[in-house]
């Protein structure tokens, strides 16, 4: 594939995952890869060694493999197509490895991560995570495996929102249930976005009180302190 096709929707969700990437890795693993997009733009930029693609669906990974087969030649390209689970895979006992898990919802994306982490305690790796939803939650489970910040950005793609968050056990960056370094409050953007979070937990706190509105009080805070923060610097100006 020439090196100049483009790939990706420019500002779409994936073209800013993309972006997100901060140096090259031996391996890189587009999981729920859907039709390989990410993936290939990622190894046709030459941002990893080899891309593995993983999916459950067996029609679409077979329409990918064909697509690579022509695209990126196996003579010039190193790629995996693996029809699996993620759930399935034992990661290898190797360096510079980064895991792509980007649009399935917030319980499967901690299932995944959560499985992966078990199936090598001792093997670094980083992941970058993008889930439909429920961010608040893969921010504890990520924090749990004692994972730090690399880079967080709020995206917006065809009116609806995203976190994606990239995370390595190496970072230096402690990283924040409710998001740190993404919010930008003066756009209007990140207001919008913030208003439907809260409003998301506080339509769940009518029914479980007791686990949602604590969440509602932490976005709260975080307006809070965002809000002072900017009053600060308002004044020193």
């Amino acid at each position: 594939m020439h090196k100049s096709k483009r790939l990706l929707r420019p500002h779409s969700r994936l073209s800013h995952l993309a972006n997100m990437i901060q140096a090259p890795y031996s391996t890189v693993w587009d999981c729920c890869c859907d039709h390989g997009l990410l993936g290939m733009s990622l190894l046709n930029a030459g941002y990893a060694d080899e891309v593995i693609f993983v999916d459950v669906l067996e029609n679409i990974m077979t329409s990918l493999t064909d697509r690579l087969v022509q695209d990126f030649p196996q003579n010039q390209y190193r790629w995996q197509v693996r029809c699996d689970d993620i759930k399935n895979i034992v990661v290898p006992n190797a360096d510079s490895q980064l895991f792509i898990i980007a649009g399935v919802g917030p319980h499967q994306t901690t299932e995944f991560i959560d499985s992966l982490c078990a199936s090598a305690p001792d093997t670094a790796f980083d992941l970058l995570i993008c889930s439909v939803h429920g961010s608040y939650s893969v921010r504890q489970t990520l924090i749990n495996q004692g994972y730090r910040l690399k880079a967080e950005r709020i995206i917006c793609d065809k009116n609806r929102f995203y976190e994606a968050i990239y995370v390595s056990k190496s970072a230096d960056q402690t990283l924040v249930d409710t998001g740190s370094q993404m919010w930008n409050w003066p756009d209007p953007m990140h207001q919008d976005y913030w208003h439907r979070t809260v409003g998301h937990y506080q339509q769940k706190a009518k029914n479980d009180s007791a686990q949602f509105q604590p969440i509602v009080e932490r976005y709260q805070l975080l307006r809070a302190a965002i809000e002072n923060t900017a009053g600060i610097i308002q004044k020193q100006r």
